[in-house]
């Protein structure tokens, strides 16, 4: 039961880590696409080129394939839900490869080719398709779609959901909230004050459609899975101080003050909304077939362990961006050594 427990804390913490971590690397692909092609304006936007690394795709490659194998280990869940899962897996890892080979070629392609523009756009672009992709195993997991004979009927039954549109608008948005509002503390950190006022005015419009698409998911779920919807009441106190930390966040970014605790309240605010998520959907994997064994269930309701997990996923998160951030201080300053 222990070995079952620390399974389920660790993925916590992985999906966690990786909503927080993916949301600011694509997020920060899509503004260097608008920056650079649409707005014209390079020079200011330079610094999320070099924020961007290849170990950030292979991370992206890596996590997908980790989700496609966990979606296989389950029995249940091959003999069940084979076609939905297969044409999650297969999207989710089709974009991120696309993705890889854009961020490649613009990388090596002189700046001033078309075909690197092109790249840009094209790397910007798909990777906020990623999130809403992984994200269907969101909405296969309240049920109803066991029935699927084909990948053709499956996408007919998640293009009459409700819900479907629901978790893929609040994957867009949060992709953008989320990089915006990290980008704006990471350019100010590194005396890009220009950047970080361009990300501010983004972070400022952002939060508002954060907001109205948290509230259309709840109104998604209401009409896929009433039984569920009715269990995330019980646990309403966690998604209120979601929306306290938003709220805190943004008003800090409004008033530009401490830029770095506003993203730790975003990093929290997503941590309550993922959390009260979860424990409101136990002890269902996938409505109604796949169960948590009634021990393990009420072993991760505990305040202790949630408690735990929060410090670890937060930990987690933040302590990848502060690597991140000492790689770019490291690319940048070789660049200019260089350029002397």
């Amino acid at each position: 039961m222990l070995a079952e427990l620390l399974v389920f804390i660790a993925l916590w913490i992985l999906i966690y880590s990786y909503l927080i971590l993916a949301s600011v690397d694509f997020g920060a692909s899509f503004y260097l696409f608008y920056g650079q092609v649409i707005q014209k304006r390079e020079r200011i936007y330079n610094a999320l080129d070099n924020y961007l690394s290849p170990i950030s795709e292979l991370a992206n490659i890596c996590f997908v394939l980790l989700f496609a194998a966990v979606l296989t280990f389950s029995p249940d869940i091959s003999l069940f839900y084979q076609i939905p899962f297969l044409f999650t897996g297969i999207t989710a890892v089709l974009l991120t490869l696309v993705k890889g080979t854009f961020y490649a070629l613009a990388e090596l392609l002189p700046r001033s080719s078309g075909l690197r523009t092109f790249c840009v756009a094209g790397n910007g672009l798909t990777g906020v398709l990623i999130p809403p992709a992984l994200s269907i195993a969101m909405v296969i997991s309240e049920g109803g779609f066991s029935g699927s004979r084909s990948i053709a009927f499956f996408i007919k039954q998640v293009g009459n959901s409700l819900y479907f549109w629901s978790v893929i608008t609040v994957a867009i948005v949060s992709v953008f909230y989320i990089s915006a509002m990290y980008l704006v503390h990471f350019a100010r950190s590194c005396g890009n004050e220009t950047l970080s006022d361009s990300m501010r005015n983004i972070a400022l419009f952002w939060c508002m459609p954060t907001v109205a698409a948290s509230g259309f998911v709840f109104l998604g779920l209401e009409k896929q899975n009433p039984d569920h919807f009715m269990k995330v009441l019980n646990f309403s106190w966690m998604f209120l101080l979601s929306l306290l930390f938003c709220l805190l966040a943004v008003t800090l970014v409004f008033i530009k003050r401490y830029y770095r605790l506003s993203f730790l309240f975003v990093m929290l605010q997503y941590f309550f909304a993922l959390i009260g998520y979860s424990l409101s959907h136990l002890p269902y994997v996938i409505y109604p077939e796949i169960q948590l064994a009634s021990n393990i269930v009420a072993l991760s309701t505990s305040p202790w362990l949630i408690l735990l997990t929060m410090v670890l996923a937060v930990a987690a998160a933040g302590s990848v961006l502060a690597f991140k951030r000492f790689m770019f201080v490291g690319k940048t300053a070789f660049q200019q050594s260089n350029s002397k």
